[in-house]
């Protein structure tokens, strides 16, 4: 809102002196021109301190990840007691990662009053890290201030909407996956019919997944509408999508799927 502010102050500030030198149409044109121009350097300015706080969280995270894949080849050479205890490792590299990251996103508050678009698109960011860790409770408090652009951003909202018996999840679905193609508009159908075979709704599944084909020719996707057209519903898998379907934490993988825990950028 202040760099809003700024650029309306400098445009009338401009218009004002151009008005007087050159006349309306001048005033008119230099006004509008310097808004333009105010608002590109400071859009700059910003980009630029933001980029750098966004480097911090992405080496957070790239940290994280080569410790876990260094992990993963000690348990290759010497496997772990059990699957549940090398998991435990790795979540906890893991989480350590990720509440650092939260740490750094509190200091993109004071770029807040440039950008009135940004605090929802941190509250996005911080909404998907607190679903890493299984912070539910925040998850559901933030969910209303994010910006459910993104795909995965829809299949936690699906998630959660599951976990708790939300009946509004069938609307929800219909009116976010309309933005979505290819393998994006395959993924949320596919999370959808995944849910609504725990909820013994096999037809609703099919069509959701038929619906999302004549968008997209994801192999996940296909395999899955045979299976189902077959009636092979306990054979419905959506661990080809790897990483971004696990990171829901409806199915737990399997100890040879290696999973990713890079953070998104904006």
């Amino acid at each position: 809102m202040l760099g809003l502010l700024i650029v309306f102050f400098c445009g009338a500030i401009v218009s004002a002196w151009s008005y007087n030198e050159w006349g309306t149409a001048w005033g008119i044109i230099c006004g509008a021109v310097a808004m333009i121009l105010t608002w590109a350097v400071l859009g700059l300015l910003l980009r630029r301190r933001m980029s750098a706080q966004q480097q911090k969280i992405q080496d957070i995270m790239q940290a994280a990840q080569i410790k876990i894949n260094r992990q993963l080849e000690m348990f290759q050479r010497r496997p772990p007691s059990s699957e549940k205890a090398a998991r435990q490792i790795m979540e906890k590299i893991q989480f350590e990662a990720v509440r650092k990251s939260l740490e750094e996103l509190d200091s993109f508050k004071k770029f807040y009053k440039w950008n009135p678009v940004l605090f929802k698109q941190i509250n996005t960011m911080k909404m998907q890290l607190y679903y890493q860790l299984r912070e539910y409770g925040k998850v559901d408090e933030l969910l209303p201030k994010c910006m459910l652009f993104d795909s995965q951003s829809v299949a936690i909202k699906l998630a959660r909407m599951f976990k708790k018996e939300d009946n509004g999840l069938d609307k929800f679905f219909k009116s976010k996956i309309r933005r979505f193609r290819g393998d994006e508009r395959a993924y949320l159908a596919s999370v959808y019919a995944w849910i609504k075979l725990k909820q013994d709704d096999s037809s609703k599944a099919l069509d959701a997944l038929l619906e999302a084909k004549k968008l997209s020719d994801n192999p996940v996707l296909l395999d899955n509408i045979e299976k189902l057209t077959n009636g092979k519903v306990r054979h419905y898998s959506n661990s080809g999508f790897g990483d971004i379907w696990y990171a829901l934490s409806l199915e737990e993988p399997k100890m040879k799927t290696q999973r990713q825990y890079v953070g998104r950028g904006f």
